[in-house]
């Protein structure tokens, strides 16, 4: 099974723990002009570029002062930014995306991963068809016809305009299955396990630990069949205005993490990130559980390639996040610093 990564925003997996921090739209972070906050997510795998970044003297190297802190709020990056919380958050294209268009102050400042892997899963027992016993997607995707169906996100969000559009693609049409926001992490477990709903679209590091440790089965992965699901699926965003009046800042925090995504790829590494892996998403969880998250991110990258950008904001406009006129374009969406 290949494991999921998914932006933690998009899936609820953006609830961040919030010291407050004021100051002005232009202001900088702790630490000077060169100082910048990031907020992440207890139990989420986003520390773990920052801590790899820190470790091995990367954003020292790039002239950084960053700060981490935890978040347990509901606030999203977008939030985060417009309270002078954070100078760098990571968020989905959908947050993102529609944050801009709106004429929110923020810009991907940084790339995050190229892809958003993403399976259907079971509970343990379930009857419901899977690719590995012999079931074509589309087959799979059929049989969830009268089924409850559970996502990381809201009714209403990309996430579940994206599976209504897969599942109608499959020819289901609205109230022949019912979506449910079952959350992630604990939560989401839980309504797997307790067969709450009949199946889920799970993402990483809820998904793992319930594969490795058998009270899930995968149904499909969907990245791998249905197109619209090859889209970029997390990006690093800051204000604007910060970045314009702190090239360097910005730049070297892209800099420092792009390293980081290299050490974390690198097989050499894999017992050191094992470690960090294991420290972010918490000591219980398996070792199996943690190399399957470990390879998940293969797909990290701190470009922000146009081609998949610009495929990104069609597929939000076609299932309605975003507003087709006007437009938002890579050009308005991407400034990286250099």
């Amino acid at each position: 099974m290949r494991a999921l990564w998914v932006r933690s925003s998009i899936a609820a997996a953006a609830a961040f723990s919030l010291a407050a921090c004021a100051g002005g739209a232009g202001s900088s972070g702790s630490g000077g002009p060169n100082g910048i906050r990031v907020l992440v997510t207890p139990g989420t795998v986003w520390s773990v570029p920052l801590q790899a970044a820190k470790d091995q003297g990367y954003f020292d190297q790039a002239g950084v002062n960053v700060s981490v802190d935890e978040v347990s709020g509901g606030m999203g990056a977008s939030q985060l930014l417009a309270s002078n919380s954070e100078e760098f958050g990571v968020a989905s294209p959908s947050q993102a995306l529609a944050a801009i268009q709106g004429g929110q102050d923020m810009v991907v400042g940084c790339g995050a991963n190229t892809a958003t892997p993403t399976s259907l899963v079971a509970p343990k027992g379930s009857s419901l068809p899977s690719v590995a016993s012999g079931a074509s997607p589309e087959d799979v995707l059929r049989a969830l016809k009268g089924k409850s169906i559970g996502i990381p996100a809201a009714v209403g969000t990309g996430t579940a305009n994206l599976m209504a559009k897969t599942l109608a693609g499959a020819g289901l049409k609205d109230g022949d299955y019912t979506l449910v926001n079952i959350g992630t992490g604990a939560a989401a477990q839980a309504a797997i396990i307790s067969k709450r709903v009949d199946a889920a679209m799970a993402v990483t590091p809820t998904v793992e630990p319930m594969i490795t440790d058998g009270v899930a089965t995968e149904l499909v992965e969907l990245s791998e069949t249905v197109p619209d699901y090859q889209l970029i699926g997390a990006v690093w965003v800051a204000k604007s205005s910060w970045v314009k009046s702190h090239q360097e800042a910005a730049a070297g925090f892209c800099k420092a993490i792009g390293q980081a995504y290299a050490y974390l790829q690198d097989p050499a590494n894999a017992d050191a990130v094992d470690k960090l892996v294991s420290k972010a998403v918490g000591s219980n969880v398996s070792d199996e559980a943690v190399d399957a998250i470990r390879a998940n991110f293969t797909v990290l990258t701190a470009e922000v390639p146009r081609e998949s950008m610009d495929k990104t904001i069609a597929t939000l406009t076609d299932i309605g996040v975003l507003k087709a006129d006007p437009a938002v374009t890579y050009d308005q969406a991407v400034q990286i610093a250099k």
